[in-house]
């Protein structure tokens, strides 16, 4: 029996946060902040340490470096910035095109299998943003978080006349199913899958199949769940990832997902996932979302994820619920986490206008709580001799020079007053 089967799994890229745009009080005009060119180098090594960091403090494999993931990995990230780009898929004829496909492209760099997976991120002004942002894209979490991955390429590329273009490029592959490739053709009895190898018609028997996917994951932890058990420092919200899953919302809460390891569970069922704060009060405002409510269809049937539609709060200690039954039995599993904790003082603004008695020549953090479901920072003008960072889109980081006085920061609905003592 033949099987037609190729699997490439890709999500499409994420743009995390606004730019900054400033406006002088000596001018009228408004322009870009320049952000600061990037060891390139550097923050590819931190962006795959970055990534196994995470994986190992949830118990899964680390992902080895593939010299051919990498070239394909690097050459999508070249393609993207020189095209000012963000997307997966490439136009043949555009500056540094090797490949339409995510699979196009490792196959081009000599990666023998098809069975790839691609995250990508574009204006990261670093390794820690680009992982952040993906991390809290659920299609993308996913992705980086797979129970039947052990290797990875990644790629960075920078702008270097203008810093803000930049790509965030993580191809991930199975070693194991690579390895089937460079084997005979399987010519016996029974079930095979083909499309799965450089050459197309190469045959993997449907055994030797599921044990290259077995092999990973067998050594995997049963369920994966994210934020993981006492993580600290999560990011309070989620704003946008194409596809969109809260397409309604332009920013809510950081999401929490279950994903059920295929090794040890051939059918599961959650019952319920509740998430309360820390005075042990349940957040009901939320959005749950499992295979047949996923609005992309891009879950599995072992996925889950619980959606906050608010904003969590930060330096908050939140509490996660999962009831769920497999094999007849019913279980329940309980873990926290822990939102940042900004490192400045913080202030909290529940209006569209807020003025403040401050300190020359200290730094601070704004944030304009969401009045609605769009409410969200854009266009920023300020005087010259401030600096200002966005934390997130509603959060930003104001640093003061040693001139007293008054002045605004102000964006399209909200303005900030500042008394500098």
């Amino acid at each position: 029996m033949r099987i037609g089967f190729v699997v490439i799994v890709s999500t499409v890229a994420l743009v995390f946060w606004n730019f900054i745009s400033v406006q002088s009080k000596e001018v009228n005009s408004v322009e870009l902040r320049k952000i600061l060119p990037m060891d390139v180098g550097y923050e590819k090594m931190l962006s795959a340490d970055q990534l196994n960091i995470i994986r190992e403090a949830l118990g899964l494999n680390r992902l080895q470096n593939n010299e051919a993931l990498s070239r394909a990995a690097q050459a999508h990230a070249d393609y993207l910035v020189a095209n000012n780009e963000e997307s997966h898929y490439e136009v043949e004829g555009h500056v540094n095109f090797t490949g339409v496909k995510p699979v196009d492209r490792a196959l081009l760099s000599k990666y023998a299998s098809r069975h790839v997976i691609e995250n990508l991120s574009t204006k990261n002004p670093s390794a820690q943003a680009s992982i952040e942002g993906l991390f809290s894209a659920i299609y993308h979490r996913f992705g980086f978080l797979s129970t039947n991955i052990d290797e990875v390429g990644v790629g960075v590329t920078q702008n270097k006349n203008e810093p803000s273009q930049s790509a965030f490029v993580y191809l991930m592959g199975n070693s194991h199913m690579r390895s089937l490739c460079h084997e005979k053709s399987f010519s016996g009895h029974g079930k095979y899958y083909y499309k799965i190898c450089q050459d197309e018609n190469h045959r993997i028997s449907e055994k030797e199949y599921n044990d290259a996917q077995n092999a990973i994951r067998k050594y995997n932890p049963s369920i994966v769940l994210y934020p993981y058990n006492g993580q600290k420092e999560v990011p309070p919200a989620f704003y946008s990832e194409i596809p969109d899953p809260l397409a309604d919302y332009e920013v809510s809460g950081f999401p929490i997902s279950i994903s059920f390891n295929e090794y040890f569970f051939k059918e599961v069922k959650v019952h319920s996932l509740k998430l309360y704060d820390k005075t042990g009060q349940e957040v009901e405002n939320v959005r749950y979302m499992d295979k047949a409510s996923d609005p992309h269809a891009r879950f599995t049937d072992k996925e889950f994820a619980l959606f906050p539609l608010q904003r969590l709060n930060y330096a908050t200690e939140y509490q996660v619920e999962l009831v769920y039954s497999s094999k007849g039995k019913r279980a329940k599993i309980r873990w926290t986490f822990k939102t940042k904790v900004p490192k400045d003082r913080l202030y909290i603004i529940q209006n569209n206008e807020a003025h403040f008695v401050v300190k020359a020549a200290q730094a601070y953090t704004f944030y304009f709580e969401p009045m609605h479901t769009s409410d969200i920072l854009k266009n920023v003008q300020f005087p010259s001799g401030v600096d200002i960072f966005f934390i997130d889109n509603n959060t930003i980081k104001v640093v003061l020079n040693d001139t007293k006085g008054k002045f605004d920061i102000r964006f399209d609905t909200k303005v900030l007053h500042l008394e500098v003592e």
